[in-house]
């Protein structure tokens, strides 16, 4: 169960972060050709949580890995690519395709298979 806890967390500060540093980034844009860009982005708030999100996506996801194993934790944490699309189209308004949509259910899928076969390797053991 703290396995589990620790996956949804990492998903959600790794989406999180993404979504954060995509949108400082984007909104340095302009900017940048004025300033240089590290310079300018290193003083962005929205870039700054960025990291700081990712950086606890990264202390959580080691200590996923020390207690799964690797063939579980990176197919269920890179469900947080369907995280980042819901969140670009929702919270940032990126269109969206179709064929991208299909691709994210898709991911969806292989996770799913993929937690299946956690549990089910669990219960044998």
């Amino acid at each position: 169960m703290r396995v589990a806890f620790l996956l949804i967390a990492a998903i959600l500060f790794q989406g999180t972060g993404n979504l954060c540093l995509s949108q400082g980034m984007k909104d340095l844009a302009s900017a940048a050709a004025a300033h240089p860009i590290a310079l300018t982005a290193i003083a962005s708030p929205l870039n700054v949580v960025g990291v700081l999100l990712l950086v606890g996506f990264f202390a959580i996801f080691t200590t996923v890995l020390a207690r799964a194993d690797l063939s579980v934790v990176v197919p269920i944490v890179s469900f947080e690519i369907v995280l980042n699309v819901a969140l670009a189209h929702l919270v940032i308004h990126e269109v969206v395709s179709p064929l991208r949509w299909a691709g994210t259910l898709l991911i969806t899928c292989g996770v799913a298979l993929v937690a299946f076969s956690a549990q089910t390797d669990a219960g044998a053991k």
